[in-house]
């Protein structure tokens, strides 16, 4: 009797290449997927804060950072630089790496697909504080979107300017921001966007005429 040889166990992955369906997001799901909350804010410059002044009570009245410390908010992580060599005045150098935009348009109309391995973009801040009151002198802030805003104090008159892509500070006029148009954050995660909105506030509360920070007490 003939008998036919045994099959083979069918094999799903059609010589090992993989199907799988392509998942659209509208836009709605994309932007209450990235909504961050007042209270997380909140928390994460309080505890940013937190590691600065610790950054800072450890170096002393002269010193700096070898390397960066670090510091987890949410998933990601910022890391401190602080400089305290120069007589009467401390710099410091806040970074966090986030992703660029997670979300790109389809093709099809309010569809969009996300973007498996984004580009990572760089976070910073950079400010130089006066030791005596705690005042900003100088900043640098730069997030997303090719957001760069930056500060000057005069420490003897007190003068403030601050300029940048998306807003600019009239001299002279206490707390006088004019927001220039809307910064375009659409397509970014949520981390990216915890991120971009500490960083911020850090900026503009040590940009007051009387900081509600003070970063080296």
């Amino acid at each position: 009797m003939n008998t036919l040889p045994i099959s083979k166990p069918y094999n799903t992955q059609y010589n090992n290449i993989n199907f799988r369906c392509n998942k659209f997001y509208t836009a709605q799901e994309i932007k209450d997927a990235a909504i961050v909350s007042n209270k997380e804010v909140s928390e994460g410059l309080e505890k940013l804060t937190k590691k600065i002044k610790f950054v800072n009570q450890i170096l002393g009245k002269n010193d700096k950072t070898n390397k960066p410390v670090s510091t987890q908010i949410g998933d990601a992580f910022v890391f401190i630089n602080m400089d305290k060599t120069t007589k009467g005045k401390t710099k410091i150098n806040i970074f966090s790496d986030t992703p660029a935009a997670v979300f790109s348009y389809s093709g099809i109309e309010n569809q969009y697909k996300k973007i498996e391995t984004p580009n990572i973009e760089r976070q910073s801040l950079n400010i130089v504080i006066s030791d005596k009151d705690g005042r900003m002198c100088n900043g640098t802030l730069s997030t997303i979107d090719d957001n760069c805003t930056t500060f000057e104090r005069n420490i003897k008159t007190g003068k403030r300017k601050a300029e940048g892509k998306y807003f600019i500070m009239v001299p002279n006029i206490n707390e006088c921001k004019d927001q220039k148009f809307e910064m375009n954050d659409f397509g970014y995660n949520k981390t990216t966007l915890t991120i971009r909105n500490i960083f911020s506030q850090l900026f503009n509360k040590l940009s007051l005429v009387k900081p509600e920070i003070n970063l080296t007490k």
